[in-house]
């Protein structure tokens, strides 16, 4: 079921959140409640427009555009919303909901175990997650030297060196996690459909012999870009150009 979690603002950031976002806060969820979704998507977009994300707002955005039947606009907020919280689970069973209305139905390439666990380990938490990780390990990487050093007894001098050296190997790990999260959380080459269907042309001009149509909702990986044409890649690796203007970068 699709619905809207009304957070704290807290989740913006840690600074102070002026009253007028506070305002434009509360009064997208009053829309919302009383079914006024567009008017909803208008206070969440003026929070947007200030300046201001997080992903409960992307969430709630995504919701109020799902009700008022903008599914294109609804997936690419719920994208927004699972860069920013990979792990909330509220945000991927909504995500899924939408998608399952999409028409387009793409077998994607097969992944390789490892690069699909891995994957899976970088999304257990955000940036600020591995940043926690990485610090944490750093830490027990300095206690373990100092125990390496400064103990008497063989033992714990062994003992410090193992800890400080697994220490340190999750230290790595993480900071290549956190690396790898950050890029994807700032990277445009993701995008999502947002025409009720766009034909995706095998060249960018008018003339360019259609490849095949794809329909509001889907994802796509942006790989070039040409006057008022983007080229994209399907999840089933098939190429070509659309129009920039059916699609928005997530």
């Amino acid at each position: 079921m699709i619905f809207v979690s009304l957070v704290t603002l807290g989740a913006f950031a840690s600074e102070r959140v002026p009253a007028d976002v506070q305002e434009l806060w509360e009064r997208g969820g009053r829309l919302y409640s009383a079914g006024d979704y567009n008017g909803a998507v208008a206070a969440y977009d003026s929070i947007v427009n200030a300046g201001w994300e997080s992903a409960p707002l992307y969430y709630n955005l995504g919701c109020a555009h799902f009700k008022a039947g903008k599914g294109g606009k609804a997936i690419l907020n719920y994208y927004r919303a699972q860069r920013l919280a990979p792990s909330d689970d509220d945000v991927a069973y909504n995500l899924a909901y939408a998608q399952s209305f999409v028409k387009d139905k793409i077998e994607a390439v097969p992944e390789f175990a490892v690069s699909r666990w891995m994957g899976n380990i970088k999304h257990l938490m955000g940036v600020d997650g591995w940043a926690v990780v990485s610090l944490v390990m750093l830490g027990i990487v300095l206690i373990a030297g100092g125990f390496y050093l400064l103990a008497q007894r063989r033992k714990i001098r062994k003992a410090g060196f193992v800890v400080g050296v697994v220490a340190a190997l999750m230290f790595i790990f993480s900071l290549g996690f956190g690396g790898s999260a950050k890029s994807a959380l700032v990277s445009d080459s993701e995008a999502v459909v947002l025409s009720t269907a766009a034909v995706v042309k095998a060249s960018p001009e008018r003339t360019g012999k259609d490849l095949f149509i794809l329909h509001e909702g889907t994802k796509v990986e942006v790989l070039d870009a040409f006057g008022e044409w983007s080229e994209i890649r399907i999840a089933d690796g098939n190429e070509g150009w659309i129009r920039t203007t059916s699609i928005e970068i997530i």
